[in-house]
């Protein structure tokens, strides 16, 4: 169990601006609820003393230039978020946990780390919930060196590519650096405010669509109550190429060949494709059962004029894959690799404006908020079984956060979701092998690992070399 030992307010150490800062309909759609995350650091022995201090000190720094991280929530009487620049501060906390590392194991048990990660207490006013927080935890095997540091960021401040841009700019400070002008944040995020009067959608957008229930069932409710576990499943760099190999081969009549395209599945294309077969082969399901796969894309460089390199908000748009189990499970792997391209491919500069038109043309943004992962309102959309959520972090330099200590050791998020999700992270060791940190259902988790290991060795003895 983790005690609290001290708790510290850390506010910009020179002035801010203040006022509100409007938020776009993009961050809109996230709850104001937080991500987590956790990293496990071995600093050297003579770096312990200082630990507390070179973090409080580099937080107040870098929440100049990110000051809007510093402010507070609030709702305006349409229901909108606003965030108040009222410079209340970040959160710090310090701890010590009665176990050692080992206890742990590989960090896979979500309910074992949730001590290492910062509580919010969600029924305080939104005004009072500080949109950052932080714990470094120190564990009981303090000969060994290890520390936790467990953060809560608020999603709708931005997405992941802000997140890991701040926590990674945080980290340079820390470490006795200055940011470059090409480092700092792009604040104004009025970019993405549009004047014109909604327009009517002139695309069928099915990722805002309800999602199919299992075959016979008319609502989800039975999937919502089901408990959801953890596992971290290892693709090394080898396996990852063998798939990509597989993905960008096809069936036909007379065998296996490669297909000619404008250019090959990606990782991403072809890990999502080998999830989505395990997870419909692990779910046993009706040959005819319709499933879903639902993930966002990056919109900075898709929207037109696109946004600046360093846009602190979110940019992501929800999109989509569909397809019958049986022809997910029977079909080759490139099938599947083909319809999470599709979806992909769809997000371009009307699709996206089209998508925000939808958004603003909601009286009740709660009514907006249910439409999306992650969102909020009355019966928000649950993206578990049949269906599935998937989410790349590939992308992001999440294992690059030195703060003097050295990189990170292990890097995750730091929670469970309660329904069916996979998020796709690059290993620390930089060897371009990858993690699957798998969310699924606690009774079929055996059975998904099972097809995704038997799967990937089948797949790769029989992949063309």
């Amino acid at each position: 169990m983790a005690i609290i030992k001290a708790s510290y307010t850390i506010t910009p150490n020179e002035s801010t601006p203040n006022g509100s800062l409007w938020l776009s309909d993009l961050d809109q759609i996230f709850r104001p609820f937080h991500t987590t995350l956790i990293y496990i650091y071995k600093p050297k022995k003579e770096n312990q003393k200082n630990l507390t201090q070179t973090l409080k000190n580099s937080l107040s720094k870098i929440l100049v230039p990110y000051y809007p991280i510093a402010g507070r929530y609030s709702y305006t009487k349409l229901g909108r978020l606003e965030l108040n620049l009222n410079a209340k501060g970040a959160i710090l906390l310090e701890a010590e946990t009665t176990q050692t590392i080992h206890d742990f194991g590989d960090f896979s048990s979500f309910d074992s780390i949730k001590e290492l990660i910062p509580k919010i207490d969600f029924n305080q006013p939104i005004e009072e919930i500080p949109l950052f927080v932080v714990q470094l935890t120190r564990f009981q095997n303090k000969d060994e060196n290890f520390v936790a540091i467990g953060i809560a960021y608020s999603h709708s401040l931005s997405d992941g590519l802000g997140c890991w841009n701040f926590i990674n700019s945080w980290a340079k400070i820390a470490r006795g650096e200055t940011l470059e002008a090409n480092e700092l944040p792009f604040l104004d995020r009025t970019i993405l405010k549009f004047s014109h009067t909604p327009l009517k959608p002139c695309f069928e957008h099915r990722e805002l669509k309800p999602l199919p229930f299992i075959l016979g069932r008319s609502d989800d409710n039975i999937e919502r109550k089901k408990k959801t576990r953890v596992e971290l499943l290892k693709l090394t760099r080898d396996e990852v190429e063998k798939l990509k190999k597989k993905a960008n081969e096809c069936e036909i009549s007379k065998g296996s060949i490669s297909i000619s395209k404008s250019r090959p599945y990606s990782r991403f294309e072809a890990i999502s494709a080998h999830i989505w077969r395990s997870a419909s082969k692990a779910r046993e399901l009706n040959a005819n059962q319709l499933s879903v796969v639902r993930f966002n894309v990056q919109i900075r460089n898709r929207i037109v004029p696109n946004l600046p390199k360093n846009y602190y908000g979110n940019a992501l748009i929800q999109t989509e894959a569909r397809g019958y189990i049986g022809e997910i499970t029977s079909k080759p792997l490139s099938y599947a690799a083909k319809k999470i391209r599709e979806g992909n491919e769809l997000i371009k500069n009307e699709y996206i404006r089209s998508q925000i038109d939808v958004i603003r043309g909601f009286e009740n943004l709660d009514d907006a908020r249910r439409l999306f992962i992650g969102g909020d309102g009355k019966t928000p959309t649950f993206v578990g079984y049949p269906n599935l959520h998937i989410t790349s972090w590939m992308g992001f330099a999440t294992n690059e956060a030195d703060f003097g200590w050295g990189k990170p050791i292990y890097f995750s998020m730091g929670h469970v979701t309660s329904y069916d999700r996979a998020i796709i992270i690059k290993s620390p060791d930089d060897d371009a092998s990858v993690t699957v940190c798998m969310h699924f259902q606690v009774e079929l988790m055996q059975l998904f690992k099972k097809f995704f290991y038997e799967d990937l060795y089948e797949l790769i003895t029989s992949a063309k070399l």
